[in-house]
């Protein structure tokens, strides 16, 4: 005789997962949270392992939990299309979209570049920012489930990940407009993205491809605070041309120098599952968005 779980069981688990917290979960359930810890014991109990490895900083899932959490995306995503196909009334309910964006590109992105991802049909997205590195890692591990980032990771770190590209832009290499560079630029000082970032190799490769030796002065991750330290403080620094744009035209700073990556762009990853259809919805979104916003980069 086939094993039957109980939903409720599976759904509270579901929801757990997704809002990586038992006092999430019981606010967003309405509950209290010792009903939620009870259903999650009864569900690990009925499986005979554990889903979830308790923590100090939370919960986090464990390999079969993140198991278990596939299957419950994909069979509760297949509900609300029953429920659709039948003529469902009711509200719909909301999916939690966990977006990690890395810190290299957080600002970049923001704004009217992320706005999509807010006009996805029965998506609540859950933006937070990180190095590319950690996010890479969580959302392996299934804590997220869109990372945008600088980096197309290598081959290796990407088995059953997604990974399309929303945008590359143009670097451009911006001065004070009181500076007049020397030929080799020795005479500048250079702020660079930190070495976790695609960013950096990049700008790292066109310096000695052009023989440009500007003095290290220091590592940013964030391109608008790189451009306000070129105002007042004379630096040069290399920040996307949609960054650099306005202060060009307005005499804030002086471009300086070009070029467009060969890798670094604006990557979108995500798992090649049926359960991340939300997170394909949404790049889409980003893909087209960044086309009309940066048609002219």
């Amino acid at each position: 005789m086939p094993r039957v779980l109980n939903f409720n069981h599976l759904y509270y688990f579901h929801i757990t997962a997704v809002e990586g917290s038992v006092k999430a979960a019981a606010d967003r359930l309405g509950v209290t949270q010792p009903t939620v810890s009870e259903q999650i014991r009864m569900l690990e109990r009925a499986l005979g392992l554990p889903l979830f490895e308790r923590t100090t900083s939370g919960l986090r899932l464990t390999d079969r939990g993140r198991e278990a959490f596939e299957h419950t995306t994909t069979m509760f995503l297949a509900g609300e299309r029953l429920a659709d196909a039948l003529g469902h009334e009711s509200a719909p309910t909301s999916v939690t979209l966990r977006v990690g964006v890395s810190s290299a590109v957080s600002r970049t992105v923001a704004a009217d570049f992320l706005m999509p991802v807010l006009t996805v049909e029965q998506c609540h997205p859950s933006i937070r920012t990180g190095d590319f590195t950690d996010l890479l890692r969580d959302l392996r591990a299934h804590e997220i489930d869109l990372l945008i980032g600088e980096t197309e990771p290598i081959e290796a770190a990407r088995p059953g990940i997604e990974l399309a590209m929303i945008h590359r832009p143009a670097l451009v290499a911006i001065a004070h407009p009181d500076v007049t560079p020397l030929q080799d630029w020795q005479n500048l000082s250079l702020l660079e993205y930190r070495t976790a970032s695609a960013y950096h190799w990049e700008v790292d490769n066109f310096l000695s491809d052009k023989g440009l030796r500007p003095k290290t002065i220091g590592e940013l991750d964030d391109a608008f605070l790189m451009l306000e330290a070129v105002v007042r403080g004379g630096f040069v620094a290399f920040v996307p041309n949609s960054v650099a744009r306005q202060a060009v035209k307005l005499g804030r700073v002086q471009a300086i120098a070009s070029f467009q990556p060969a890798s670094a762009g604006v990557h979108a990853l995500y798992h090649q599952t049926d359960s991340a259809e939300l997170a394909r919805k949404a790049v889409e979104k980003l893909i087209e968005n960044a086309r009309q916003l940066f048609e002219n980069d």
